[in-house]
C-alpha cells in the first residue's frame, strides 16, 4: 500500500509541474481572462543561400506556406513584387528533398488563404497577409 501512495504522490509532484508549465505559457488579462502569451517572431533572414533559407524556415511547412516563403525568399520580403512561377519551380525541384515534390495546388492554396495574388498568369507576389505564416 506504501508503494502505491508514493507512486501516486510522484505523479500528483509531475502534474503540477506540467500544470506549472502550461500556465507559465499563458499570461493574465487585465479582464481575469486568459490569453496566450506573445511570442517574439525573430526577422526572416534574407540574405541566407536558397538552401540554407528553406531548411531553416521552409522544410518543417505545409506546400503552401513553402510556396509563400519562397515567393518572400526571392521577393526579399517586400509586397507587389512579382515573381515568376518558373523561378519558383527550378529552384524547388533543386531542393526535392527538403520540399518534395512541387505541386501547382500550392500556388492555388496559398492565393486562397490571402498571402499572395496574382495579377497575370505564372506571376505570383505577396500580399500583407503572408506573415501570418511565420
Amino acid at each position: 500500500m506504501t508503494k502505491n501512495l508514493e507512486e501516486l504522490i510522484k505523479d500528483i509532484e509531475e502534474l503540477k509541474i506540467r500544470v506549472k508549465k502550461i500556465e507559465d505559457g499563458f499570461s493574465v488579462k487585465s479582464n481575469g481572462g486568459i490569453k496566450p502569451a506573445k511570442v517574439k517572431v525573430e526577422p526572416i533572414d534574407f540574405s541566407l543561400g536558397i538552401r540554407a533559407f528553406a531548411k531553416r524556415y521552409i522544410a518543417e511547412r505545409s506546400g503552401p506556406k513553402r510556396f509563400t516563403l519562397l515567393i518572400a525568399y526571392f521577393s526579399k520580403g517586400k509586397l507587389n513584387q512579382e515573381i515568376d512561377i518558373t523561378e519558383i519551380r527550378k529552384q524547388w525541384n533543386k531542393m526535392k528533398t527538403l520540399l518534395g515534390d512541387f505541386n501547382r495546388f500550392y500556388s492555388n492554396e496559398a492565393k486562397n488563404n490571402g498571402w499572395v495574388d496574382s495579377r497575370k498568369y505564372g506571376f505570383y507576389f505577396l500580399t500583407k497577409e503572408w506573415e501570418q505564416i511565420l
